[in-house]
């Protein structure tokens, strides 16, 4: 009975916070985020919006879609949010990555929780706002970086640790945090050096790699490495359908990394036994594995310097 309470007040925060990620994504890239005052307005008339017509999924549901202010239609983008975000929120408490438990309330485990929660938010907010402004704000990725280290300092058993001998155990958790911003931080940056000195023009956004060091302080070096392997994966078949559906070659990295780091939040250990363990054996055993592999090899390296390109021309890059 506890654990389902736990997971239903972990998804109603979900569709809450969710709510108000879809002010973030709406009002900060256009720099209103404080300008159009604390109330929720609609978008098309700018009304005030009523606490009872402004309730998480149900609203969007109750009044099909459409503003009752105006009767103007309310992107399905509002609902999809708030659902993406309790079901993340839900998924924290029903599988905490730190596997501790998130209630009843403790310091570890619903700290851990709330750091998760935090982090899966800065996740979906620049996810939705990269989408739809080629951005990755300075606003949420540059927190995200604080956040996560001090988070090692407050709540270090949310964290993985660094088995660094001449560091006290105390602070392995910290350092844990601090390599993995750097190594997200500097290996998208250094790829970026190199896509660009290669096609002699910018081919990444800045915000990128600021959104690979928040990402490496949450989650450490090892699995910011793993976002950037799965990120680049999950671009290369998104970006390769994109093209075929749209005829654009442009693409937003940022859904792909926070895609990545989704995974590796949640099923990093069983993706890393599949590539450093069972997927070895498997090779051993097939005599076509070499060349299934290398073929492998040679159409995710098209892919990422696809990815790495993204068809800048015509667009800004992040700020």
């Amino acid at each position: 009975m506890t654990d389902i309470v736990g997971q239903i007040t972990g998804a109603a925060l979900g569709a809450c916070v969710g709510s108000f990620l879809n002010v973030v994504i709406w009002r900060l890239p256009r720099g209103a985020f404080l300008t159009d005052g604390k109330r929720s307005i609609c978008p098309h008339c700018r009304a005030p919006i009523p606490w009872y017509r402004n309730l998480p999924i149900l609203t969007w549901l109750l009044q099909r879609g459409r503003a009752a202010c105006c009767g103007r239609t309310i992107a399905v983008r509002y609902l999809l949010v708030e659902a993406l975000t309790a079901v993340l929120f839900w998924a924290l408490v029903r599988w905490p990555p730190s596997h501790l438990s998130a209630w009843p309330p403790n310091w570890d485990g619903t700290g851990a929780f709330v750091l998760h929660a935090f982090f899966v938010s800065i996740l979906v907010a620049c996810t939705f706002i990269d989408i739809d402004h080629q951005i990755l704000p300075d606003r949420l990725t540059k927190p995200g970086m604080v956040v996560g280290v001090a988070g090692a300092l407050l709540v270090p058993a949310a964290y993985g640790v660094l088995a660094v001998p001449s560091v006290s155990p105390a602070n392995r958790h910290l350092l844990f945090s601090v390599v993995g911003l750097l190594a997200g931080f500097g290996s998208t940056w250094a790829v970026r050096w190199f896509a660009t000195a290669l096609f002699r023009k910018e081919a990444m956004g800045r915000g990128d790699v600021k959104f690979m060091g928040a990402i490496g302080a949450f989650l450490g070096w090892q699995s910011v490495l793993l976002t950037f392997f799965l990120g680049c994966v999950f671009g290369a078949f998104g970006g390769l359908l994109h093209r075929a559906i749209t005829g654009h070659a442009y693409i937003c990295f940022g859904p792909f990394l926070a895609a990545g780091a989704l995974t590796a939040l949640f099923f990093g250990g069983q993706v890393t036994v599949f590539l450093l363990e069972t997927w070895p054996r498997w090779q051993e055993s097939n005599p076509m594995a070499p060349v299934l592999t290398l073929s492998a090899s040679a159409v995710a390296l098209i892919a990422l310097f696809f990815i790495i390109r993204r068809g800048r021309n015509a667009q800004p890059l992040d700020p």
